[in-house]
């Protein structure tokens, strides 16, 4: 039980971390299937979304091991689903981002 406590934690820090890198630090690179020559749109919006992306899956990433202890496996349930729609929504938003300055 505290092994899955202390690794969640830990993933949340380094997802944290990384929206850090991205949001603050503009390390661009760091987002899957990013390249900088195929876009054109502004890149100081695509770090911001992806970093606070990160930020928030880090965050309940975080709570997650509280939600199952205390709730049961629906907090599980709702983490994957917000997840996936959180995830679908960034995708779709870059392309809206990804057009020409």
């Amino acid at each position: 039980m505290i092994v899955g406590f202390i690794v969640c934690i830990v993933l949340a820090l380094s997802i944290i971390f990384m929206g850090y890198q991205i949001h603050i630090k503009k390390k661009l690179w760091l987002i899957a299937g990013y390249q900088e020559e195929s876009f054109t749109g502004d890149k100081d919006k695509l770090a911001k979304l992806f970093g606070i992306f990160s930020y928030i899956v880090g965050i309940a990433t975080f709570l997650l091991p509280f939600g199952l202890e205390y709730l049961g496996s629906i907090s599980g349930i709702i983490y994957a689903v917000c997840i996936f729609v959180g995830s679908v929504t960034v995708i779709v938003w870059k392309q809206f981002i990804n057009k020409p300055i």
